[in-house]
């Protein structure tokens, strides 16, 4: 027995002596190396909560937490047709297990000891607010921190669809307050990692949001709904935004409140919308409600409450009623193809040609993601607040695997967290790698200074009057970034009706 404690003893010692013990306010948690320079915590719980309430607190741990796996991934909508325009990025979710647990952080954080704390970066993933999980192998944080020097990387899980924004007429007025649930984790996991994260080598006082699509959304909104924020100090949005506004925006704020009632209905909790249907809709399995979600073809919007998502987002913005740190926002030069190619898949013969199809994602990219990116620098830049903008061009084969998939929305992923080349047929270029530190450099750059690291890093700020796009990977220089006008991309955003009209007209060209 005494031998026994003996080597218990010591291999605890040696584990702390390699940083991989760690205090949190709910207990010490045990990490593994996921290379010699990267230490690795995973599937760390930040909160608990009962199915439609607020997260709180988890409860204090009196054993070590093993931080060595991924925590359960949030019950997602898995419905093949969401999915379809995933098949073809490669960026599939993996076969993992999902439950209403789910409240859990990933870090990443250098292996030596350091005088000064690092820059923090929190990821959040996008979904759609639908589907998605940190456990995607492009989201592994431990290459930022691997080439860069300064920066621990946190990613974390948050609930979706009628899990995370159930629109339940009887949560209207409740004292929860907001029906966003989801959002409401955001906030719990960011709250989380400020308490916690300088006993992993992070900076406190040093941590931004970064996120994309519905994840970028959720930064945006972040920065409306806490603009006194200590906490966070520059936001990264990677093709999405609150107050930009756009046809996106008005889908995934569509809060139709028959679509609670139609759930309801499929699991056997009738129409009534009292109290009742209420507790029975509590008492039925996360499983069968996500089987009603893909069944009936429900979506789940988020819900104005004016607490975390508002109203009047856009004159709000106007105001400069927000969050006033550093922004770097950005987009893909063809967000569009990866939504017309996905449906062209799901099609039945007779989908449109190619000539059709490229220009009804130009109309979308334009719509959805370009236009609201230009609102919200605009919005920004009045209100004082450093804003860099940019646009990513570059094609890689093994990221763009089909011939008509270009600079897709959601590519430059794989880019900024260097896990390209997931492809064994088509191998990574020379190109590839090197703007993938390239974007790896920028982006730590804005994290450790949002203030002024880009400036540093040779980027001008964003001025629609001066060549300020920073335009990355193009045809003119595939490994860096070359600098252009936003009226090259910009020029019809005051046109948006047209515009709209002329979408409308293409898409309805596209199935016959």
């Amino acid at each position: 027995m005494r031998l026994l404690s003996y080597f218990s003893t010591t291999i605890w010692v040696a584990y702390a002596a390699a940083r991989l013990v760690v205090h949190t306010q709910q207990g010490d948690v045990l990490g593994t190396l996921a290379g010699p320079t990267v230490r690795q915590f995973l599937g760390i719980p930040y909160a608990t909560a009962d199915r439609w309430t607020a997260p709180k607190p988890p409860p204090r741990r009196v054993n070590p937490f093993l931080a060595n796996k991924f925590g359960d991934s949030c019950i997602q909508n898995n419905d093949p047709a969401r999915f379809g325009a995933l098949n073809i990025t490669g960026y599939i979710v993996p076969n993992v297990t999902e439950s209403e647990d789910c409240f859990t952080v990933n870090i990443w954080a250098p292996s030596l000891s350091r005088k000064q704390k690092t820059a923090v970066m929190v990821w959040i993933y996008g979904g759609g607010f639908d589907f998605g999980t940190s456990n995607m192998p492009i989201y592994d944080g431990q290459f930022i921190v691997r080439d860069n020097d300064d920066v621990t990387v946190v990613t974390f899980n948050y609930r979706l669809n009628i899990f995370g924004q159930p629109n339940a007429p009887q949560l209207a007025n409740s004292t929860t307050g907001s029906q966003n649930f989801g959002l409401l984790d955001i906030d719990a996991a960011v709250n989380w990692v400020h308490d916690n994260i300088a006993n992993f080598g992070g900076d406190p006082d040093r941590i931004i949001l970064f996120g994309e699509s519905a994840g970028s959304i959720a930064a945006d909104a972040y920065t409306f709904a806490h603009p006194n924020c200590t906490i966070v100090k520059g936001v990264i949005e990677q093709s999405g935004s609150t107050s930009g506004g756009g046809p996106l925006v008005d889908l995934l704020f569509s809060t139709n409140p028959g679509v609670w009632n139609n759930i309801s209905n499929a699991v056997g909790c009738g129409t009534t919308a009292d109290d009742a249907q209420l507790e029975c809709m509590k008492k039925v399995s996360g499983q069968a409600l996500e089987d009603a979600v893909v069944s009936t073809g429900a979506f789940f919007g988020l819900v104005q409450d004016n607490i975390t998502i508002f109203r009047d987002a856009a004159a709000r913005a106007a105001a400069g009623n927000f969050l006033k740190v550093p922004l770097l926002v950005g987009t893909t030069q063809h967000e569009g193809d990866l939504f017309v190619v996905g449906a062209a898949l799901l099609s039945p013969p007779g989908f449109a040609p190619p000539l059709v199809t490229e220009l009804a994602s130009d109309l979308q990219t334009e719509l959805l993601f370009t236009c609201p990116a230009s609102n919200t620098a605009l919005d920004r830049l009045n209100a004082g607040v450093s804003t860099w903008r940019y646009q990513y061009q570059a094609v890689f084969r093994d990221i763009s695997t089909r011939p008509d998939l270009r600079a897709w929305h959601a590519s430059e992923l794989s880019i900024v967290f260097g896990t390209y080349n997931q492809s064994k047929e088509i191998p990574k270029t020379q190109d590839e790698v090197a703007l993938s530190r390239y974007m790896q450099s920028a982006w730590v750059a804005f994290a450790r200074d949002p203030q002024h690291g880009l400036s540093n890093f040779g980027w001008p700020k964003y001025d629609p009057a001066t060549q300020s796009l920073v335009q990355l990977g193009n045809f003119f220089n595939r490994s860096s970034a070359t600098f252009g006008s936003v009226k090259e991309i910009d020029f019809t955003c005051d046109r948006v009706q047209t515009l709209a009209s002329i979408a409308a007209q293409v898409n309805s060209l596209l199935t016959p």
